[in-house]
């Protein structure tokens, strides 16, 4: 008998969602969607974040830019937990992606996405790391602006 859950696609899952998310949809499952959660598990999580070609906080940045760059907010705040509590992406890379998000993606949709990431970091306890002020000043600061304006 053959397995129909990849066991390293089970295991991807589980890193970057988080046991309790998984849990949770599994208890939802039903022989209705039986089929969708092998797919999801065999060729999303075995076939792209299993590989271990490109590291996971690389995978997670990706993810983002590409789930805002959908539409996708629900599903981009939930990969925003996760590159924060699990898969280890640097609060300064996130930023730079929000930044690249803003401007291929438009101002709304950069707007909505740093909204999104100080609600998951005020939900989680989390602090903006010291070093993100440390660059921003002497890039975007123009003659004549103020440092305090925000």
């Amino acid at each position: 008998m053959t397995q129909d859950f990849d066991p390293a696609g089970a295991a991807s899952r589980r890193a970057v969602l988080g046991d309790a998310h998984v849990d949770k949809l599994q208890g939802q499952g039903s022989s209705m969607d039986r089929a969708w959660n092998m797919y999801v598990t065999n060729v999303s999580w075995a076939g792209t974040w299993a590989r271990q070609v490109i590291d996971r906080p690389t995978l997670s940045l990706v993810t983002l830019g590409m789930l805002a760059g959908a539409g996708q907010m629900e599903e981009f705040e939930r990969h925003v937990r996760n590159a924060l509590l699990r898969t280890g992406v640097p609060q300064l890379q996130l930023r730079e992606v929000l930044l690249h998000i803003g401007h291929y993606c438009g101002i709304p949709t950069g707007a909505a996405c740093f909204a999104i990431v100080r609600k998951v970091m005020r939900e989680e306890g989390i602090a903006p790391d010291a070093a993100l002020l440390e660059d921003v000043g002497s890039v975007y600061r123009t003659a004549g602006a103020a440092a305090s304006f925000f």
